[in-house]
């Protein structure tokens, strides 16, 4: 019988030392920071990945050990390339990856090869058997999201589906949150600096636009609601989305100007995306009319519907956040107000959208 691996390595190439504003990106001192606050026994209760070892990647040169960070590949000509790449118009990424800076230069020069040894080992998203499983998955997320803001301090800042992962627990499902690259401390207020960062299709409207207004959990919520309507529209698992795209292919083999829905999430500028989203959420007809009717069929993605309406409804008609929020601003061409944000009150309401998904449990196994 051969034992099932429990740890994985991460191998990546983040940022060298501090981000714009000198805050420490270095995972592997966030994630520990985290733990010390946290405990580790209540980071594997609340499904947190934690950092058993790690380190930057090494080489030797000249009986010396050096950093294996991108100015010692580069050698003599870092200067040259970097002054040429600062003079290279941005252009967003558009296949899902995680997107930092706007300055191509620090984007791709200011990084270091760092390796971490994680546990516990979780499986992707596609893997789940249900809405129900997703649900669920989602809400453990969320839970452990907001205990890491509260208790450390740090916005997580890049919630995606690559970022919440899946561990089993006897005959349910658990959710596991990973991948703190881009999280950042939050001041007293608990609002970070209004830094684009994030993963396109799954951005906040606010961040997209880079909106001066500080970021705080709703945009890492409303990020949720993104990945519910991703997901409901494609498919939870591997085996839906495989034939949602066989499906889309025909159709678009059949009609050359045919758009698949949520198309406009994940191609163009910043601001393309943006107005996108703004056009799909701004009412309920047109949330309707532009993302829930092309839910896949079942009870099961009713349940996730009444989450995304849910969602919605939280994030972007709640009267307690006024005009603070920036969502709400840009959904209701407010100008942006950049003052504190009643984050913790829609939490809260946020929460309650999703507690359902634990009340489901029966249905999965």
């Amino acid at each position: 019988m051969v034992d099932e691996p429990d740890t994985f390595i991460k191998d990546a190439w983040p940022y060298e030392s501090s981000d714009s504003q000198q805050t420490s990106q270095n995972e592997l001192d966030i994630m520990k920071y985290i733990e010390k606050k946290l405990g580790g026994k209540s980071m594997d209760r609340l499904g947190i990945v934690r950092a058993k070892n790690g380190s930057i990647v090494c080489f030797s040169e000249a009986g010396n050990l050096v950093n294996d960070d991108t100015s010692a590949m580069l050698g003599s000509v870092f200067a040259d390339f970097k002054v040429a790449l600062s003079q290279t118009p941005t252009v967003p990424t558009t296949n899902n990856r995680a997107i930092t800076e706007d300055n191509p230069a620090k984007s791709i020069l200011l990084r270091v090869h760092q390796r971490m040894v994680l546990q516990p080992l979780g499986r992707p998203l596609h893997t789940l058997k249900s809405p129900y499983e997703l649900i669920i998955v989602l809400a453990d997320a969320m839970v452990a999201h907001s205990v890491i803001l509260k208790k450390s301090g740090y916005l997580h800042r890049d919630i995606s589906p690559n970022n919440i992962m899946v561990v089993d627990d006897g005959e349910r499902v658990r959710g596991l949150l990973i991948d703190f690259d881009h999280a950042i401390k939050t001041d007293k207020s608990r609002l970070a600096i209004a830094e684009r960062t994030g993963t396109l299709p799954f951005m906040s409207i606010c961040n997209l636009q880079n909106s001066k207004v500080q970021r705080s959990e709703l945009d890492d919520w409303e990020s949720i609601l993104y990945i519910v309507c991703w997901l409901g529209v494609h498919g939870v698992n591997r085996d839906e989305q495989v034939a949602y795209q066989q499906e889309i292919d025909a159709m678009c083999k059949d009609d050359e100007y045919y758009k698949p829905p949520l198309a406009k999430w994940e191609a163009g500028t910043f601001d393309d995306v943006a107005i996108a989203k703004k056009n799909d959420l701004e009412g309920d007809e047109s949330f309707n009319d532009r993302v829930l009717q092309y839910f896949q069929e079942g009870a099961a993605y009713d349940e996730l519907k009444d989450m995304a309406r849910s969602l919605r409804l939280a994030l972007f008609e709640n009267p307690e956040l006024g005009l603070l929020y920036s969502g709400v601003s840009v959904i209701r061409n407010i100008p942006d107000k950049p003052a504190s944000r009643k984050g913790a009150k829609v939490l809260g309401k946020s929460v309650k959208a999703i507690e359902k998904g634990c009340k489901l449990q029966p249905m999965v196994c």
